[in-house]
């Protein structure tokens, strides 16, 4: 899986980076062999105004599919990484489920 990490705003610190490579880890376990690629950007709306302006967009691009994009707003870089990563997750899980039960074949009864 792909991991890209994007940002106009503001600088991605290391530990910024370590979070989200460790969030995408976790949020991801149970669809990262179904996923081609990860690209998160944040962006910082209102500069130093302050307020609910950290921006978190995440888009997951599946093997097979139409992408997965979820955008999160937050007054903390950290919370809405953490919110918009499992909201990705349990919509990618949603439609990875859905995608094998009408690609799974379908079974017939026969009578004699």
């Amino acid at each position: 899986m792909q991991v890209v990490i994007r940002s106009n705003d503001f600088t991605i610190t290391k530990a910024l980076r370590n979070f989200l490579h460790s969030q995408i880890k976790r949020s991801m376990a149970a669809c990262s062999r179904n996923v081609e690629s990860i690209t998160i950007r944040l962006k910082d709306l209102n500069g130093p105004k302050g307020g609910i302006d950290k921006e978190c967009l995440v888009e997951v691009k599946i093997a097979n599919g139409a992408p997965v994009v979820v955008r999160k707003q937050s007054t903390n870089a950290y919370q809405g990484i953490r919110q918009a990563l499992a909201r990705a997750a349990r919509v990618t899980l949603r439609r990875l489920r859905k995608a094998r039960k009408h690609n799974s074949p379908v079974e017939h009864s026969v009578t004699r």
